[in-house]
């Protein structure tokens, strides 16, 4: 049995079988059904993207200016001798600016306030109970 014991907060191969809860209704081997999916990844905005994505191997890092943008490294640093090259690497999702505050009926002061993760994750829970 794979997993995570919540019982114990430890990984569920390293409990020994007897003091892992069984749940008596199931029978312990039922089949589950996945039936509906949705993400949102750098260079792969929906299912059908991500996949195309990793069949060609494909990587969604890309290259900019170490500092460019308003409230990068650039501004707190901007002796160029203290931006390390490795800033300029960056996996960005797209149109994470593109919210529809008004489908979810959030007013535009809140979707403001709103982190950017909590607003990408509204959207992709919806698209999720749409392709169910």
């Amino acid at each position: 049995m794979a997993g995570f014991n919540s019982n114990t907060g430890s990984p569920a191969h390293l409990v020994p079988e007897a003091t892992m809860p069984q749940n008596e209704d199931s029978g312990g081997n039922e089949p589950i059904a996945v039936v509906g999916m949705a993400c949102k990844f750098p260079g792969a905005p929906d299912i059908a993207s991500l996949w195309r994505l990793l069949e060609r191997g494909g990587n969604a890092i890309t290259e900019g200016n170490p500092g460019s943008g308003t409230g990068r490294i650039g501004q707190f640093y901007p002796k160029s001798a203290a931006q390390y090259p490795a800033c300029r690497y960056a996996a960005l999702v797209d149109d994470i600016d593109l919210f529809d505050a008004e489908f979810f009926r959030i007013s535009p002061v809140e979707a403001q306030l709103l982190d950017p993760q909590q607003r990408m994750t509204l959207e992709t829970c919806w698209q999720a109970l749409e392709d169910a």
